[in-house]
């Protein structure tokens, strides 16, 4: 199969894939509890599972940083529980939204991984059913306090955590996936008038390095720092791993304005 130019051309593709087929199956309770006053405070919650099947599943084959095609790949499955919690009184707030989703190859495949360590002397990997699929981390939870200083002021302070994953290019899990991360943002409103507001917020509070997506490519040739002239992929001072760095510290304001 020869590659194309990602992304735009694959829709040039001739179309000799065959369709998917995905089984979904949902299940989910919720409920509140309100408070003596009512009013929109109390606890509310919600509990959920799924799973879905899929057959024939298409995948996105990377055969450099700019080129690949797709590629049926058998049966995938994605499967997991999320739930939420949240509680509100006349000052306080809290919230908690996790999930965890189990997200897995079902058939075996062979696919070609030119830039993993692992791979046979034909550039390819070796797919196993239950290997997980790369780019879905496991677990991810989202907690959050908000405080009313003031009625027209209020102050609050969320984080997120997020499990590893593997990379693109390392279907076959051999090896050591991208580190979870945890960031903590804060945020602030201030109603300044009956149709003035006043926003705040600092993101990534502690300036956390982290990634959010990982592939696995060659960076020889192309003049990458810290890449050795005379350097091969998997060769000695070659790192094949390409990271997307999340943003670092950030402060924002706003104004909103109503008529």
């Amino acid at each position: 199969m020869k590659p194309c130019m990602l992304p735009s051309n694959l829709a040039g593709d001739p179309p000799n894939l065959r369709q998917v087929v995905a089984h979904t199956a949902e299940f989910g309770v919720r409920g509140r509890i309100p408070d003596a006053s009512d009013g929109g405070r109390g606890i509310s919650w919600n509990l959920g599972a799924f799973r879905t099947n899929s057959f024939n599943d298409i995948y996105g084959i990377a055969t450099s940083v700019s080129s690949g095609f797709y590629q049926n790949i058998g049966s995938t499955r994605r499967q997991g529980i999320e739930g939420s919690f949240n509680y509100q009184a006349d000052r306080w707030s809290y919230y908690i939204n996790a999930s965890y989703v189990d997200a897995t190859f079902r058939s075996a495949v062979q696919l070609p991984s030119p830039s993993n360590p692992y791979q046979d002397d034909d550039g390819n990997i070796q797919v196993h059913p239950g290997d997980r699929l790369p780019g879905i981390p496991k677990s991810r939870v989202k907690a959050g306090v908000d405080y009313a200083v003031a009625p027209q002021w209020k102050v609050g302070v969320s984080l997120i955590v997020v499990s590893d994953q593997y990379y693109f290019g390392d279907e076959s899990n051999q090896n050591i996936p991208m580190p979870g991360y945890h960031v903590v943002n804060l945020h602030t409103s201030y109603q300044l008038g009956r149709h003035v507001e006043l926003f705040g917020s600092i993101d990534n509070l502690f300036n956390a390095r982290y990634a959010t997506y990982g592939i696995y490519s060659d960076p020889t040739g192309i003049g990458a720092p810290g890449i050795p002239a005379d350097g091969v992929t998997n060769g000695p001072g070659v790192d094949n791993r390409f990271l997307s760095p999340a943003a670092p510290i950030a402060l924002y304001g706003r104004v909103r304005i109503t008529f």
